[in-house]
């Protein structure tokens, strides 16, 4: 099965707790007048490819289980008053219902909704996605339906709340509305996989390693095998701990997804999610911005799914991109942005280590005809020699047409959704 890309929303959504509140008594005071509810979990998902944003700073440290203290019973259907409580738990306040939100899109299937009020009678539609406990809806999720909606929920965790691209294959027992066939064009790069069960006390949460696991910091995911993410226990790298099923993707590039993985103290189990990402890097998700002189400074803008670019760029503004991997030297061969412009002329710089080093890649803008229109813009990288991962610099220099006054004046570089290096 073939991934679609399923863009999700209009805004990003900066820190929200996978686990919490898990607590009975949840904000009981004055019932708000109105209650703006993110946009970004109700939206229409198309298929296997998704974006998560699940924080994890505020929630995991609990050493109660999902179904434990927090109004939900994986006994009675969520659509009940005592399988999703009403008046306790996760539908009390708006940062736990988002993991509501999560829950109905990865245990509901497209076209199911989940219809509940809170305690001051306020209706929330929350939409179905993936479809990995359907039965949940009305019945008992059990053992199965809990590792698989698990597996979900841990993909969906990002440690900063940050939400990128992902792309989730797995050939477990009972995932085949996922799929065990990915598109390595667009995501190429397999982080790793997630499988436990969040619902007993104490939760289980796993991750291993994937091949291509190095790529993940450059694109902001952390938690498979990243820093700040303790309460998930690392297993063995996926290719020791998973059994995989590889096939080639359309692009030629090995596609493994795991059947079934094993934790440390041996446990197997049988629905794990194996996730694949994109080389782009988003270009809202940088790690450092600046030069405003000519200007009020580097800006974000939403795009769908969640995700951000960039836009008021103009001359002299830069932003850092850490950790970024150029792979062996020399492989590294390319750099690409994505932009919307109406000023040609203006150039897009590649640096390495400094702001202020040698340029390796430029790129002269075109007009693409309306801030509404992206075009990915390329140009070879000059130096063979630089290997592994090193933090790069996307210098904006508009002095020719700053000179000229034509074409912005060197303001104005437009909306920039993504850098490649590959």
């Amino acid at each position: 099965m073939k991934s679609k890309l399923g863009w999700l929303a209009t805004r990003a959504v900066s820190s929200v707790a996978l686990l919490a509140p898990l607590v009975g008594c949840a904000d009981l005071g004055s019932p708000p007048a109105t209650e703006t509810e993110d946009p970004l979990f109700n939206a229409a998902d198309n298929g296997l490819s998704t974006s998560n944003g699940l924080s994890t700073s505020n929630g995991l440290a609990t050493s109660n289980g999902l179904s434990t203290s927090n109004g939900l019973s994986t006994s009675n259907g969520l659509s009940t008053s005592n399988g999703l409580s009403t008046s306790n738990g996760l539908m009390t306040t708006a940062s736990s219902r988002v993991m509501v939100k999560y829950l109905a899109k990865c245990a509901l299937a497209t076209g199911v909704n989940l219809v509940k009020n809170d305690q001051y009678g306020t209706v929330y539609t929350f939409n179905g996605s993936l479809g990995l406990g359907p039965q949940w809806l009305n019945g008992t999720c059990d053992a199965g339906c809990q590792q698989r909606v698990t597996a979900c929920l841990l993909a969906m965790a990002n440690r900063d709340g940050k939400h990128v691209a992902i792309e989730l294959v797995s050939a477990g027992a009972g995932m085949t509305t996922i799929g065990a066939t990915g598109d390595d064009v667009n995501y190429p790069n397999q982080e790793g996989s997630v499988f436990g069960n969040l619902f007993p006390s104490p939760p289980q949460m796993y991750t291993c390693a994937g091949a291509d696991g190095d790529h993940a910091s450059q694109v902001k995911r952390f938690c498979i095998d990243g820093t700040g993410c303790d309460l998930f226990t690392k297993a063995a790298p996926c290719a020791t701990a998973c059994t995989q099923t590889c096939s080639t993707g359309p692009g030629g590039k090995k596609i493994c997804a795991a059947s079934s993985c094993k934790s440390p103290n041996g446990t197997s189990w049988a629905s794990p999610l194996t996730i694949y990402l994109r080389n782009q890097m988003e270009a809202g998700n940088f790690d450092a911005t600046g030069g405003s002189t000519f200007g009020n400074g580097v800006t974000l803008f939403a795009m769908l799914g969640g995700t951000q670019g960039i836009s008021g760029v103009d001359d002299q503004d830069w932003v850092q991109m850490n950790d970024v991997q150029f792979g062996a030297a020399g492989s590294a061969k390319t750099f690409t942005a994505t932009i919307a412009t109406l000023n040609p002329g203006n150039v897009i710089e590649l640096r390495v280590d400094s702001v202020s080093g040698p340029v390796i890649s430029s790129i002269t803008t075109t007009s693409t005809g309306s801030l509404g229109t992206t075009a990915a813009e390329s140009a070879p990288i000059a130096s063979a020699g630089i290997s592994g991962a090193h933090t790069v610099y996307v210098t904006f220099n508009g002095a020719a047409n700053r000179a000229s006054g034509l074409n912005g004046a060197g303001k104005a570089f437009g909306n920039i959704s993504y850098f490649e290096i590959k």
